[in-house]
């Protein structure tokens, strides 16, 4: 594994790696039970940049990225959001429903989510 790719967590002197794939998985599933969200957006950026980091085995899904800062995790998530719903209000319930995915699963605290609207669609 790529030690840029792994968020390290120290348990009592232990360490346990999670791979931003498995943050990236957490981050999907917890998209598909929040109404409101159509689907990902890929952007040609992330196209390009799939390309890239399959070819050195790591996974990537369009539409969201996981950065690693000092201090905290950083997760910015692209969506597109059926009409009719108060926008602002749904990328509210995403930042905190994934914040909470998070903590419960991989007991991380200091994650901070970008929920970024590119478009809206009429079903």
């Amino acid at each position: 594994m790529d030690s840029d790719n792994i968020l390290q967590n120290s348990i009592t002197g232990d360490t346990v790696e999670i791979d931003d794939s498995v943050i990236i998985d957490i981050t999907t599933k917890t998209l598909s039970t929040v109404p409101g969200v159509h689907s990902l957006s890929p952007r040609l950026y992330d196209e390009i940049v799939d390309g890239i980091t399959q070819a050195f085995g790591q996974k990537n899904l369009p539409g969201i990225n996981v950065k690693h800062r000092k201090g905290f995790i950083e997760i910015n998530v692209y969506i597109r959001v059926l009409y009719g719903l108060n926008i602002i209000d749904l990328a509210k319930k995403l930042q905190l429903e994934i914040r909470q995915t998070l903590k419960h699963v991989l007991d991380l605290d200091n994650v901070k989510v970008d929920v970024h609207i590119e478009g809206v669609v009429k079903e």
